[in-house]
């Protein structure tokens, strides 16, 4: 038993790690197709297969909001899906992580405080990749897709702009009143390739609002949810490994906030108040009846400073919860 544990912890430990590494590293080292690479690097060897779809799938695909935010790249995105599948004809779980590998705020420029800490953008997709790395590495007898959306937020002559209007793949429309809200936008086109993929059960993964900061602090993952008994089992998992989560309303009041009168929805809410959440029921539109879960790790995913138990830097926050709650999960 001690030799089990101590080779689960290991296992676990070492796809923590590969979380925070990808995380750390430099804007100018993880970008789309690198973060790719890393990807197969670290899932190299284990059960799981991948498939990249490159700028021209993505316009077959009409991934257009994703082509729309890494437009003013010179680094053109990618859609990374993971594939592991133990058990024939068995549903799959999905996981779904925001993947921008730097977010300058695009047109609506950020200051540069709030920018030097934003290669951790990229840390919800980090995470599905963390995950996915623990669960083969573990032999999970669960099926698990993972998404990863990946684009750099950049400024130039082809940048999306403000009050542009994008036809998602989905068909819905957005109307686009701040470039800086551009993880949702990504994460529109990524749930509707993951939906279609007819997953039983769905969690996404980002680094979405400062508002969910505000709300919960720097420790805290916000959880919004369409199905109380699947965040309930979440919940508790995140309780058994010890990383805090709290849910926050997904009231139908909310809905109105982010009502367009151009397209269907519009990617901010209105003004400050409500952030986390409005960004949310954003997302709501793109994951049809699938019962889904968003945690806004915003807060945890990165720390200033370092802790008795952990440096500074990025933290592999809700890998351990994820695992727990695949493997708990009923087949």
């Amino acid at each position: 038993v001690a030799d089990s544990s101590l080779s689960r912890g290991q296992t676990i430990g070492d796809s923590v790690n590969h979380t925070k590494r990808l995380v750390n590293e430099p804007p100018s080292v993880v970008f789309p197709s690198s973060f790719v690479d890393m990807a197969q690097q670290i899932l190299e060897g284990t059960n799981v297969t991948i498939e990249v779809w490159d700028e021209q799938r993505l316009q077959k695909e009409d991934c257009r909001a994703i082509l729309a935010v890494g437009r003013g790249s010179a680094q053109p995105p990618r859609l990374l899906i993971m594939r592991y599948s133990p058990v024939p004809e068995s549903e799959p779980l999905a996981l779904v992580g925001k993947g921008v590998t730097f977010d300058s705020g695009g047109l609506s420029l950020k200051p540069s405080d709030a920018m030097t800490d934003m290669k951790c953008d990229m840390a919800g997709a980090a995470t599905v990749v963390g995950t996915m790395h623990a669960i083969s590495k573990l032999g999970l007898q669960k099926n698990v897709i993972g998404f990863c959306g990946l684009a750099e937020n950049m400024v130039s002559g082809d940048s999306y702009k403000l009050g542009d209007v994008i036809e998602t793949r989905s068909g819905k429309t957005i109307e686009i009143l701040n470039t800086d809200a551009e993880g949702r936008v990504v994460l529109a086109d990524t749930l509707d390739v993951a939906i279609q993929n007819r997953p039983r059960a769905m969690v996404d993964l980002a680094t979405l609002t400062g508002a969910c900061l505000v709300a919960l602090g720097t420790d805290v993952t916000g959880l919004m949810t369409n199905n109380e008994e699947l965040c309930r089992r979440i919940e508790q998992s995140a309780n058994r490994e010890g990383e805090p989560v709290w849910e926050l309303p997904m009231f139908k009041l909310y809905d109105d906030k982010i009502k367009s009168k151009v397209a269907d929805i519009k990617n901010v809410g209105e003004g400050r108040w409500g952030g986390a959440i409005t960004a949310a029921k954003f997302l709501e539109n793109f994951v049809g009846d699938v019962p889904w879960v968003h945690m806004d790790i915003a807060g945890p995913a990165f720390s200033d400073s370092p802790r008795a138990h952990r440096d500074a830097g990025a933290t592999g926050s809700m890998v351990r919860t994820l695992v727990d709650w695949i493997e708990a999960e009923p087949v």
